[in-house]
């Protein structure tokens, strides 16, 4: 009798597991069934803020040569202090600063003969002059290159911090806006609604600078003068690009 009981009890032991067993997997399979229509996806989205630029800064060059390197530095220094007392007196009243830049002295050297042979010294200094009133470029070189200026490196346009930063954040909130609306249209299409953001990624800022500097430059002989009337310079805008990632969900 001990051995039936004992046997009855072991059978209705397992009998109570497999039930478990069997309502525990009911509950996973319900669980998966109301995670069946739920998505996570990611989605990429852009903004793009054309930015005028407000400042402009030309850069013009001298380079002068002569066999003897005291000689080329004399008539360096004379050239740019003339070139600077011109551009002061032609632009008086005007909105700008000067700046020195890159001052070299290099040696130069002929390979006709096929021996090296030293034939002089160059003398390179630049000066930046930065303005503004993006209308006075045109005239700025027209006085640079009176005043003796026989090298203009390029144009370089710019935006102040504020400006920057400005355009930024318009970027980052139509990069946004961007990533939801291709939310909600991937949830349109596979008949769900847009739920939430679930997490929010930076991926790139670019801001490219306005310049021109690295095109062709434009030189001239020393001697040489130009027309009075100003160059014609239009600046093209300054592209701010915000690129990020949005994790969303799907129901």
């Amino acid at each position: 009798m001990l051995i039936l009981l004992l046997s009855i009890s072991t059978i209705f032991a397992k009998s109570i597991q497999i039930s478990k067993a069997i309502e525990i997997e009911k509950q996973t399979n319900l669980k998966h069934d109301n995670e069946h229509h739920k998505f996570k996806i990611k989605v990429p989205g852009n903004g793009i803020v054309q930015l005028e630029p407000t400042i402009g800064t030309l850069i013009f060059a001298i380079e002068i040569q002569d066999k003897n390197a005291n000689v080329a530095l004399e008539r360096a220094n004379n050239l740019v202090t003339k070139a600077l007392d011109e551009i002061k007196y032609n632009l008086l009243g005007e909105n700008y600063t000067i700046e020195t830049g890159i001052f070299q002295l290099s040696l130069r050297y002929d390979y006709t003969t096929g021996v090296q042979q030293l034939v002089g010294y160059l003398v390179t200094n630049q000066l930046y002059v930065t303005t503004k009133n993006l209308q006075l470029i045109g005239k700025i070189i027209t006085v640079g290159v009176n005043a003796g200026l026989n090298r203009i490196d390029g144009i370089n346009y710019s935006n102040n911090q504020e400006e920057i930063v400005k355009a930024n954040d318009e970027a980052l909130k139509l990069a946004i806006q961007d990533a939801q609306r291709k939310a909600k249209q991937i949830a349109k299409s596979l008949n769900l609604k847009f739920s939430e953001i679930l997490d929010f990624k930076y991926l790139y800022n670019y801001n490219s600078p306005v310049s021109n500097s690295n095109g062709p430059r434009v030189a001239y002989d020393v001697d040489s003068k130009i027309s009075g009337t100003p160059t014609p310079i239009f600046a093209a805008k300054n592209n701010i690009k915000v690129d990020i990632e949005l994790k969303v969900l799907l129901k």
